[in-house]
C-alpha cells in the first residue's frame, strides 16, 4: 500500500512540477531581478526611494534608493507554496513606484502568470529605462497585462 501511495505522489509531482527538481517543489519566482533607470525630463532621478511590491498569498514589499545616474536594482525574489502542486493558475501582482518630492508615482504594474525567473518580459532580463513624464502604456506581449512608462533594454 505504501509503495502505491509513494508512486502516486511521484507521478503527481512529476506531472505538475515544470522542470523542477523534487527539492524545488513549490518554488516560484515572484519578482525577477530588476535594473531600472528612472528619468524625469530626460535627467536621472537621483536619491529617490523606489518601492517594489508583490502579492502572492500576501502583500510584500522591499525598497531601494536610486544612484546618481537614476539606476535602482533589486535581486530576484523566490517564494515557495504548496499551492503550486495544485492545478491552479498563478497570478502574482507586481508593482514598482518611486517617491519624488513626497509624492508616490507608480511606473510599472504587472500580473505575473508564470513561475519562471524573467517571465515578466518573456525571458529577457528585466532591464528598463523609465521616463516618468511619459504616458503609461499597456503592453500585452508577455502573457499578462503590463501598464508601464518603461522601455525594455536588450542587454546592458
Amino acid at each position: 500500500m505504501r509503495v502505491a501511495i509513494i508512486l502516486a505522489i511521484a507521478l503527481i509531482l512529476s506531472s505538475r512540477v515544470d522542470a523542477m527538481s523534487i527539492f524545488g517543489v513549490g518554488k516560484t519566482c515572484v519578482f525577477s531581478s530588476v535594473k531600472v533607470q528612472l528619468l524625469q525630463n530626460g535627467k536621472p532621478v537621483e536619491n529617490a526611494k523606489v518601492v517594489r511590491q508583490w502579492n502572492w498569498n500576501e502583500l510584500k514589499t522591499d525598497e531601494n534608493i536610486t544612484d546618481g545616474n537614476g539606476y535602482v536594482t533589486f535581486p530576484a525574489v523566490f517564494e515557495s507554496s504548496i499551492s503550486r502542486l495544485l492545478p491552479i493558475e498563478i497570478v502574482i501582482g507586481q508593482q514598482l513606484s518611486v517617491s519624488i518630492n513626497g509624492k508616490d508615482k507608480v511606473f510599472w504594474t504587472n500580473g505575473k502568470r508564470k513561475a519562471d525567473e524573467n517571465s515578466e518580459y518573456g525571458g529577457a532580463e528585466f532591464i528598463a529605462v523609465c521616463e516618468l513624464n511619459d504616458e503609461e502604456k499597456l503592453i500585452e506581449d508577455y502573457g499578462s497585462l503590463m501598464v508601464t512608462m518603461c522601455d525594455l533594454k536588450k542587454g546592458d
